[in-house]
């Protein structure tokens, strides 16, 4: 008995017509991510598809390890989103850019440092509404990353490696996620 209403409540769920979606917005600057990016750990991240030219400039003093970042130098608002799913909640951050495009999706992780997440929401002014963006395209991959940053020559640059330490827990959170998106999760090669 128990178990026919369950899959009939997790039908509903997955397909979202029973789950609420909260957001909040602010805004922020590269300088912003750059700095609070790494003490993150580990999370899903996802640069998402976009019809818009690809990026060939940087801000100003700014460079990134792999194109794949790029999208995250050229966020100008975070939309922060949290849901409760049939896995439990689920939070996010939504990367819009200064023309309203959604350009890149980082997901919390159980082994995302929270303190660290919550510095990262605090960091920008706070906006009473989300900016006015089409829904977020397609992601065009999922990988649980650890980011770092530098400077080199003056300049601020921005990289980031698969995450090699991670709990049980977060990969199989990060790849119902992929999965979800229709995307293989990228993880390190075990070696």
């Amino acid at each position: 008995m128990f178990s026919t209403l369950f899959h009939r409540l997790q039908k509903r769920c997955v397909c979202g017509a029973t789950m609420q979606l909260a957001r909040q917005s602010l805004r922020v600057t590269p300088e912003h991510l750059i700095h609070y990016l790494p003490a993150l750990g580990n999370v899903l991240y996802m640069p998402l598809r976009s019809d818009a030219k690809p990026v060939v400039e940087m801000p100003r003093g700014f460079l990134v390890e792999a194109m794949s970042l790029a999208p995250l130098l050229r966020a100008r608002w975070l939309v922060i989103a949290s849901q409760i799913t049939v896995d439990g909640p689920r939070e996010w951050i939504d990367c819009i850019s200064a023309d309203h495009q959604a350009c890149a999706r980082m997901y919390l992780l159980p082994d995302t440092d929270y303190l660290a997440w919550d510095a990262l929401l605090g960091c920008g002014d706070r906006v009473a509404e989300s900016p006015a963006f089409a829904s977020a395209p397609a992601a065009a991959s999922a990988q649980m990353l650890h980011f770092h940053a530098r400077r080199m020559a003056g300049l601020q640059m921005l990289g980031a490696e698969l995450a090699t330490m991670s709990s049980t827990l977060s990969k199989d959170l990060a790849g119902r996620i992929a999965r979800y998106e229709a995307l293989p999760l990228q993880l390190p090669a075990s070696g």
